[in-house]
């Protein structure tokens, strides 16, 4: 199966435009979405009525009171995670809080004061995160984890044997292999921070092959 992940569209309705099209172009047989649409009403419902899977960001945590009482049941049982045969989808970190299980509960959870990047961690620049990330990964049994939140796209790899860990930026495409653990950010969409144009990844679960695709004829 060919699944296209994206994440952080934040109100770009453009954008989702130019990833739909082109992972449709690519055969992707599934979308999931990793969080961070935005506050557009407009956005929400584009994703509703594609049926697509999503995972919570921060901003559906944020402006969940925002929408009206449909999207606020829709998007509040969205998950945590999406955890499937070894890989995990998730908006920051798949090292969450485990009564953080869907958006309506965490909206609940969150205190005023209480730390956003404790929830939502920037792994691109939180080693301790990393290494978290990786160990959770470790104990559940995880090979690879894809995630949004950064706005860049980047490639975490651990070599298990030798303890080793690589990162990644301005791959095109990336091998799973036997004995590693792999971070994948997807980079963002509709806002991305490592260039102009819709970041997106393409995962082959029968071929083990990443594909991290920039459309850069769709510059933002």
């Amino acid at each position: 199966m060919r699944t296209a992940i994206f994440a952080d569209l934040h109100d770009n309705y453009a954008a989702l435009t130019a990833v739909l099209d082109d992972a449709a172009a690519h055969k992707a047989d599934r979308m999931i979405f990793l969080g961070d649409a935005g506050h557009s009403p407009r956005i929400l419902a584009a994703l509703q009525v594609r049926k697509l899977a999503c995972v919570f960001g921060n901003w559906e945590v944020s402006g969940l009171r925002r929408w009206n009482e449909n999207l606020a049941a829709w998007v509040g049982a969205w998950p945590a995670m999406i955890r499937e045969h070894g890989v995990v989808y998730c908006h920051a970190t798949p090292d969450m809080p485990a009564a953080l299980v869907t958006a309506s509960a965490t909206a609940a959870w969150m205190k005023p004061g209480a730390s956003w990047s404790a929830i939502f961690p920037r792994l691109h620049q939180n080693m301790d995160a990393v290494w978290n990330a990786l160990a959770w990964m470790e104990t559940s049994g995880v090979t690879v984890a894809f995630h949004g939140h950064t706005h860049v796209q980047m490639v975490w790899v651990w070599e298990m044997t030798t303890n080793r860990l690589r990162s990644y930026t301005n791959l095109a495409q990336v091998r799973l292999t036997p004995g590693t653990r792999m971070i994948v950010g997807v980079g963002s969409a509709g806002a991305p921070e490592d260039g102009n144009a819709p970041r997106y990844a393409l995962f082959d679960d029968v071929a083990n092959v990443v594909i991290l695709r920039r459309l850069e004829d769709k510059a933002l």
